[in-house]
């Protein structure tokens, strides 16, 4: 009789377990958390392109804002590592001849910029 008992006990607590959802283990996550998580994520994506986008939008701010007694005022590219830059300080403006190694005073021009405007002219007529 006890034996009945204890097998009959063991199958109603084996069937009870069975019955009841397994709480330990990961559950599917639902579809509203994975939406979120896409959106997140999204999000975080188009975040990152406007953040750089706006630093790069402050550095030039913060360019143009400076009170430093050098003022590049204008740089053209002349090559992959050559530029023309042309910078005032203190009432003058140089024009340098920049490369990868080196950097060269050209010409120095009173900060009117005529001068500078002749001298191209002039140099023009030259070489015709």
């Amino acid at each position: 009789m006890t034996r009945y008992f204890f097998v009959l006990s063991t199958f109603f607590i084996s069937v009870g377990v069975l019955a009841e959802p397994f709480s330990g283990g990961i559950k599917m996550a639902d579809t509203s958390s994975i939406w979120r998580l896409f959106f997140a994520l999204a999000f975080l994506i188009a975040l990152i392109p406007a953040v750089i986008w706006g630093l790069k939008r402050l550095q030039g701010l913060q360019h143009k804002l400076s009170k430093s007694e050098i003022q590049i005022i204008a740089i053209q590219s002349i090559g992959t590592k050559e530029k023309l830059i042309l910078v005032e300080v203190q009432g003058k403006r140089m024009l340098l001849g920049a490369t990868a190694n080196h950097i060269t005073c050209l010409n120095e021009f009173d900060s009117a910029g005529s001068q500078f405007a002749e001298m191209m002219s002039e140099q023009l007529a030259n070489e015709k």
